[in-house]
């Protein structure tokens, strides 16, 4: 039985060591500068969250994410258990109330409550598209700025690198109800001996549809050469038109501020969204992503044999299309 059952993400957490040059980035990437001061840079998107990205000031590193409990009393009832602090308020936009822990990797975990969403919120809904024969758009221009910066929705889902991933998603599973959707093996996932590649896990939301993934581990031993830590943080962008507005951007600036494409553009297999990964000057990695799955609790979890999990005419691969991974680089050290 889980303490509580969170229902949401609301932001992330980073450390960097120049915020000029973090809130280029993210401005860069479809941000909005909230808050800034000499050890904080806020950000948010065009949802109607106050922020979705926190970055302090300081050495390299990846702090945490916050997550949304369904009640005061959740929130209460979680600051009791060792793992979280007890319950104080927070002074950043929005207001609301804070626990904060720390997970078996030693990555932060924390649990919100009572954040009010801006007041300056217009309601953001993507445009209507023609397809398949649907005729969706009539008598209305389909019009974009040409280079003006992509809509973000919200803070999507993060991907951790964990020294032992059955473990990371016990104890989130036991404090915060996070279930498995696809597990990953590099063979048989009917042999024990088989080795785990990752899991997508989700929030438990009952009946109600939840992302595919809300968090997302990788093993460090492989990935980061034993270090724990960030993997990625992703954002969900309004729409397909989004994500390629904001790889434009990001491509135009890359040499002049040293982004670096780390994959995409392309689609997932497991979670199925349209996908582009970009390391910041700090080689921190972002996505942009839209478009993904749908699970409801009562879907079971599924086990995959990533060795045969790609296209049959092009041998296995982690993308529906798109360029290929460089299993070289994704989630390494570099992230922090």
């Amino acid at each position: 039985m889980s303490v509580i059952k969170a229902i949401g993400v609301q932001y992330c957490t980073l450390q960097c060591p120049d915020l000029d040059i973090q809130e280029q980035f993210l401005l860069h990437f479809g941000m909005h500068t909230v808050e800034k001061t000499e050890e904080a840079l806020i950000m948010r998107g065009d949802g109607p969250q106050p922020f979705i990205e926190v970055c302090k000031k300081g050495e390299k590193k990846f702090l945490g994410a916050t997550y949304i409990a369904s009640s005061m009393e959740d929130l209460e009832k979680i600051s009791k258990t060792d793992a979280f602090s007890d319950v104080e308020e927070l002074k950043t936009p929005g207001g609301g109330f804070i626990s904060r822990g720390a997970d078996l990797d030693g990555i932060g975990v924390e649990v919100c409550f009572g954040i009010k969403d801006r007041d300056d919120y217009q309601t953001l809904l993507p445009q209507s598209s023609n397809e398949g024969g649907q005729v969706n758009r009539i008598n209305e221009r389909k019009r974009y700025v040409k280079g003006a910066p992509p809509s973000i929705v919200r803070f999507g889902h993060y991907g951790i690198n964990s020294n032992d991933i059955p473990a990371a998603l016990e104890w989130y599973n036991e404090h915060l109800g996070i279930i498995a959707t696809d597990k990953l093996f590099a063979g048989d996932p009917k042999d024990p001996n088989t080795p785990m590649m990752g899991i997508f896990a989700r929030l438990d939301k009952g009946l109600e549809p939840a992302d595919h993934h809300t968090i997302f581990w990788l093993p460090a031993p492989m990935v980061s050469e034993g270090k724990p830590g960030l993997n990625h943080v992703s954002f969900e962008m309004l729409q397909i038109d989004d994500v390629l507005r904001g790889h434009e951007i990001l491509q135009r600036n890359k040499e002049e501020f040293n982004y670096e494409l780390e994959w995409g553009v392309g689609r997932h297999y497991q979670g199925a969204q349209v996908f582009d990964y970009w390391r910041s000057p700090f080689k921190q990695t972002h996505e942009h992503q839209t478009d993904g799955d749908y699970f409801d609790n009562t879907f079971p979890p599924n086990e995959v044999d990533v060795t045969k999990d790609g296209l049959e005419s092009d041998g296995p691969g982690p993308s529906q299309w798109g360029p290929d991974i460089n299993f070289a680089t994704f989630g390494d050290r570099r992230n922090g």
